[in-house]
């Protein structure tokens, strides 16, 4: 789990004003000024909230300081007694977007890596607009609870830490990859509605190049071309397991060197 917030905010000798954009609020830490004036109307939270639902309808450019300011009915200058900047906000929606880790199984670091990665991809899947957050967003509560959890089903490996962070940044690499595929693919039913005679195309473009590309002697490509499942109504899934299953057996190869 992640966890818990504090039940007030933390104080804090850190030089707040050096720190990136949204790290210090995203930890619940706040400076030893605190905001002055009457008591908002709302909390960071219901401004995080409607921000998040934004990017959940149209992707994250949506979650603009007017557009969010104009879900909760406030003009976009008060948005600036709840948050600092939108680069502050990214980072808050980020982390609320993230959620809690996979409870791993213990005793199977194999097993416990490929849930975690399949539930990383799972998360940019149901939100892809995840996949547009910069990566240089700092380690915030929700995505160091994930990081956590990956460590500790890692640890008994006896693999060092940047063995073992190498490892978190080549599965998450991977999720987000697979996930990228499956935004920009078009489902079976999108592919019917816009055209209705999918399996006559698909057929058609297949001979076609087929083709195209024994005249220029690309066979090995031809020969795959004509596997079943470039004709499939069901296209099969991206190659997201296959993958995930070639970077846990590099890893096991490593550790067991």
């Amino acid at each position: 789990m992640t966890p818990a917030a504090p039940d007030h905010p933390q104080r804090t000798a850190v030089d707040l004003d050096a720190l990136p954009p949204g790290l210090a609020a995203a930890w619940g830490v706040t400076g030893t000024e605190g905001r002055r004036g009457p008591k908002p109307a709302h909390t960071v939270d219901e401004v995080v909230e409607a921000a998040t639902a934004l990017a959940d309808e149209e992707g994250i450019a949506a979650a603009s300081l007017p557009r969010v300011a104009s879900r909760i009915g406030v003009s976009t200058n008060a948005l600036y007694r709840y948050v600092s900047s939108k680069d502050e906000l990214l980072v808050l929606v980020a982390d609320r977007a993230w959620g809690d880790p996979p409870a791993l199984p213990d005793g199977d670091w194999r097993e416990a890596a490929a849930q975690w990665a399949r539930g990383l991809f799972e998360q940019f899947v149901a939100r892809p607009w995840l996949l547009d957050v910069p990566r240089t967003v700092p380690l915030t509560p929700h995505n160091a609870a994930w990081l956590e959890e990956l460590i500790g089903a890692l640890a008994p490996t006896g693999m060092g830490s940047q063995q073992m962070l190498n490892c978190a940044y080549l599965l998450d690499s991977h999720a987000r990859y697979g996930a990228d595929l499956r935004r920009d693919a078009p489902t079976p039913a999108e592919l019917r509605r816009a055209n209705p005679d999918q399996q006559r195309a698909m057929r058609a473009v297949r001979e076609f190049l087929d083709a195209q590309l024994r005249a220029r002697r690309l066979d090995a490509v031809a020969d795959v071309m004509r596997e079943p499942m470039f004709l499939a109504d069901e296209p099969p899934l991206d190659g997201f397991e296959f993958g995930l299953a070639r970077i846990l057996d590099g890893i096991a190869a490593y550790v067991e060197r």
